[in-house]
């Protein structure tokens, strides 16, 4: 247990929202309590319910600072690849978070939990928002994709990365691969990105990077 001090209300949350990741990057969510949380920031029981209220609200939390982390990376990605989102580049932002079995079960958690499921992301909408921005600023005067494009390429690049990333080694042992070889990932990965960059760019008339 964390030896309690003096802290502001600032750091004694933040200093849970961390413990509370710590602990469920070990244990999974299922097997965490708030009580337990509270020892590991050295805090009192009290004031996780005082700052979050439940458990479920808690780990809303934590996934929402671990999505801030994801929107800076397609951020990075974006300015690396000069203002265009590329399929590629995306993916393998998408399937390097997904690489990360903390977020990865935080993540699978959240979506089948009653409090959480269907609730609003604004996160996502702000992960869109951002590749929007990108493809805009780097394609002025010129034609661009709808927002409801990009969001269908979003959403079927989410849907097709976490499916892998959840079912995969099942998969690919299922049709007689070797589930350990990074070549079956790698080469998803590129026909994934093919689909929806080709999806992308369909109504705007510009070219499909490889």
């Amino acid at each position: 247990m964390a030896p309690r001090r003096r802290r502001s209300p600032e750091e004694s949350r933040a200093e849970l929202l961390a413990a509370a990741a710590v602990l469920i990057r070990e244990r999974g969510p299922d097997n965490v309590s708030l009580r337990q949380i509270a020892e590991a920031a050295g805090v009192a029981h009290g004031l996780v319910s005082h700052y979050f209220g439940t458990y479920a609200a808690l780990v809303r939390e934590v996934l929402r600072v671990e999505n801030d982390r994801i929107e800076a990376r397609v951020r990075d990605r974006i300015s690396a690849e000069g203002g265009v989102p590329l399929a590629a580049g995306i993916m393998d932002v998408l399937f390097g978070i997904l690489a990360d079995e903390r977020y990865l079960r935080l993540f699978v958690w959240a979506e089948m939990h009653a409090d959480y499921r269907g609730a609003a992301r604004p996160e996502l909408a702000g992960l869109i928002d951002t590749m929007e921005a990108g493809i805009r600023a780097a394609l002025v005067g010129r034609s661009v994709p709808s927002r409801a494009r990009i969001e269908a390429v979003v959403l079927m690049g989410l849907s097709a990365a976490y499916g892998f990333a959840i079912g995969g080694r099942s998969w690919l042992a299922g049709m007689g691969h070797d589930p350990d070889d990074p070549a079956h990932e790698a080469e998803f990965r590129v026909q994934l990105a093919r689909m929806l960059g080709a999806h992308m760019v369909e109504e705007s008339g510009w070219e499909a990077a490889d």
